[in-house]
């Protein structure tokens, strides 16, 4: 059960939050429309890929992610006419600010213009003295920022590498992956694998901006092939928004190959997202490059 507050306090901001996952995404736009439209609570996929249009693979590939990471609606499993199927719910907040959220969705100049705690929009018409000086505290701003390998103090040598030509074998396995990180961070115990997690490495001996933090790992080997995108991301390609229910302030994914822009952009929305709850967010990826360099940065650590 999502549990979403509607006080006065932030309910602009959650509206805002909700219209960014939107925005200039024309098949989720549709299929939240397609969820909150009318009466009915709960809607199955099959409803739902036919008021889209959409199939019902396209509607589970779309409509996932959402519910599981972005909390737009509830998602589960009824008996429907005698057979078990996908259900989408709505969530109370959203049905009754469903359409505000649709119109800052619009485009990024309304969203841009909507005042919030954290988008504040202030407008101040006063005549200043000459010779005095006016200051005007301002609400706080997302704090969430992306950083680079050699910005994290543990892989620090990782930024002095300029080559990573010459290395074998060209892929890691996951495990030596993993483990190479595990022997950096000086942690004792291998997590075990398993298909629900939510990590791969969870830890808190992490150094960012100066200070120990709690960190999650997504590793992908090279049992993927291609260039990394969210739906490579775990079976459900959710596995992005689970590493973002972890209790962390640093999120980073890794995979020794390719890694799509839609990586960073869904990352990039998640981090801000927990930041305005959260506080101060880092994320990251280690693409083929970073973990290169880290592999010749750290020769003794990442072993074939």
């Amino acid at each position: 059960m999502t549990n979403v507050s509607d006080t006065s306090s932030n309910r602009r901001d959650q509206i805002a939050n909700f219209a960014e996952i939107l925005l200039d995404a024309p098949a989720r736009q549709k299929i939240f429309k397609a969820i909150y439209r009318g009466k009915k609570a709960t809607k199955t996929i099959g409803e739902i890929a036919t008021a889209t249009g959409y199939s019902a693979k396209r509607v589970a590939t779309i409509a996932g992610p959402l519910a599981h990471g972005e909390k737009l609606f509830e998602q589960s499993r009824e008996r429907h006419d005698g057979k078990v199927t996908t259900v989408y719910k709505k969530i109370p907040f959203l049905s009754r600010n469903r359409q505000e959220i649709l119109s800052k969705a619009k485009s990024r100049r309304v969203l841009d213009h909507y005042h919030t705690k954290t988008n504040p929009k202030i407008k101040v018409n006063v005549r200043i003295p000459k010779g005095h000086k006016v200051f005007v505290r301002v609400p706080f701003r997302v704090r969430s920022k992306f950083i680079r390998v050699e910005e994290i103090k543990e892989f620090s040598k990782a930024g002095k590498i300029k080559s990573t030509s010459g290395l074998s074998p060209a892929r890691l396995s996951e495990a030596k992956t993993k483990a190479g990180f595990l022997h950096l961070l000086r942690e004792t115990k291998t997590p075990k694998d398993w298909g629900g997690e939510n990590n791969d490495i969870f830890t808190d001996r992490i150094t960012v901006a100066g200070k120990k933090r709690r960190a999650a790992f997504a590793l992908k080997g090279p049992a993927k092939r291609g260039a990394l995108v969210p739906g490579k991301m775990g079976k459900n390609g959710d596995q992005i928004q689970r590493l973002f229910d972890t209790p962390a302030t640093v999120f980073i994914v890794q995979y020794e190959g390719e890694v799509k822009e839609s990586i960073y952009k869904l990352m990039e929305e998640l981090a801000k997202a927990r930041a305005v709850t959260a506080g101060e967010t880092f994320w990251g990826v280690f693409d083929d490059s970073a973990t290169k360099q880290l592999r010749k940065a750290y020769p003794s650590a990442f072993r074939k």
